[in-house]
């Protein structure tokens, strides 16, 4: 990953361990907003391409765990930092996966193979407006909807950074009506269980970073009816999960739109890690750990979207995309959808017997048409399941994944939709997807400039 200077950051501002600061913000210098998108190394038009230039059908996987040796990537390219790119001009040359693992090709289109020379960038692989900067967003946080155009996600802005060491200067900060970029200093929040105890609520227009790596939220969050929201660098970790009904971990709902949620970690969510509900739109997560690390508990459904088929405030809305994340022990809901456009692309799943068993990967419900794209699953039980497919458009496409020790459906099912965002100039290989993602996934920034 590309690590570049963002831009120069205003002195923050400290609040005191009492009340919250009296005034607005002021503004200075540029924000860092971070982001995941690096320069250089894009892939050239053909990009993964089937032996012979033939049409996969109905998901199906390439032998032995080999990628089709058409299609090389376009040489040429720095290297970004953790491999999003190849430097030199390195070809696919057969594209070889790790041991045990076979490639699900999912109906993927061959489109030829002609590598780019000479460090030219291949035409798969064009940049838009957001594409080459690390420290911006990617993903349908980027869109104002499904087929509007582009969004620039900027949280807080240029506002001053206000140091906060008191959850109670944090829930004034984050849901008054001024732009804010909040840097949080330390462990925040006293806990919480069911639907009691500290909850942030995150309002318009905001960043909230963690000062370092690791910063702990000890408090659920909730952004309901807001957009233009930042969320970095933060570890919440639940109660541990059960049936009862509870505040999630984090909930994005009621018409909050352009969110992005990066480098965070949502653990033992008592309800769900991370759900995104009722009528919610645009939101990306990059670079987020989803984990279960306690065992005996029977409720581990990490992330969920529209909470019921009767949700009408959602159609046409929860478009959210997941990329570079890592789910861990989760037992269901990688996620499970209906309704929304979901990206899940070049994502981690692992799995922890002494936390739970695996019963379901990605599910696509209710009128969900999903993507699932250069994933590594790793001993998984059902990772592609198409059990609850129901209503129209209801799809989900599976192309390029790499499934290593799992047992049950990989296969997809029809043609799912196209984005309207760039990203293929940072997709990689779903061979490279273990060792980048655990190399960088989490609240593992090291200050709130950082870009990964």
């Amino acid at each position: 990953m590309l690590l570049i200077a963002c831009g120069s950051t205003p002195a923050p501002v400290t609040t005191g361990t009492g009340g919250a600061q009296s005034g607005g913000a002021t503004t200075g210098g540029t924000m860092a907003t971070g982001g995941i998108v690096g320069t250089g190394g894009t892939f050239a038009a053909g990009g993964v391409v089937n032996t012979g230039g033939a049409r996969a059908t109905g998901g199906s996987s390439g032998s032995g765990g080999v990628v089709s040796t058409g299609g090389a990537r376009a040489t040429g390219g720095a290297s970004a930092s953790g491999g999003l790119a190849i430097a030199g001009g390195a070809t696919a040359s057969g594209g070889a996966v790790s041991t045990g693992g076979t490639v699900n090709t999912g109906g993927s289109r061959a489109t030829g193979g002609a590598a780019a020379t000479g460090g030219a960038i291949g035409t798969g692989g064009a940049t838009a407006a957001t594409g080459n900067d690390p420290c911006k967003p990617i993903g349908w946080a980027t869109r104002t909807t499904r087929t509007g155009g582009a969004f620039n996600v900027t949280g807080g802005g240029d506002a001053t950074p206000i140091v906060v060491k008191s959850f109670a200067d944090l829930k004034t900060y984050a849901a008054d009506g001024q732009a804010r970029v909040i840097h949080v200093d330390g462990t925040l929040g006293a806990g919480w269980s069911g639907s009691s105890g500290d909850r942030l609520e995150i309002k318009s227009n905001k960043t909230i970073i963690g000062l370092r790596p690791g910063t702990q939220l000890k408090a659920a969050i909730h952004i309901s009816s807001a957009s233009n929201v930042i969320l970095r660098n933060i570890v919440v970790r639940g109660p541990g999960s059960n049936e009862d009904q509870a505040w999630d971990n984090i909930n994005i709902e009621g018409s909050a739109k352009n969110i992005w949620v990066d480098h965070c970690e949502f653990w033992d969510g008592q309800d769900g890690n991370a759900d995104v509900v009722k009528g919610a739109d645009t939101v990306t997560f990059t670079w987020n750990i989803f984990g279960y690390a306690l065992p005996g508990h029977p409720h581990n459904l990490s992330n969920l979207i529209a909470s019921s088929d009767s949700e009408p405030e959602s159609d046409g809305k929860l478009d959210i995309t997941y990329m570079f994340n890592w789910w861990k022990a989760a037992m269901e809901r990688q996620p499970r959808c209906r309704y929304g456009y979901i990206h899940v692309v070049n994502n981690l799943y692992t799995s922890d017997s002494a936390v739970g068993a695996s019963k379901l990967g990605v599910t696509n419900g209710y009128m969900c048409n999903v993507r699932t794209e250069n994933n590594h699953f790793i001993s998984q039980a059902q990772p592609i399941d198409l059990g609850k497919q129901d209503g129209a458009g209801s799809v989900q496409e599976a192309i390029g994944n790499l499934f290593e020790s799992c047992t049950g459906n990989q296969n997809g099912s029809g043609t799912a939709f196209t984005p309207l965002y760039e990203y293929k100039s940072v997709m990689v290989p779903a061979s490279e997807v273990k060792t980048l993602v655990q190399k960088n996934a989490g609240a593992t920034l090291a200050s709130p400039p950082a870009c990964p």
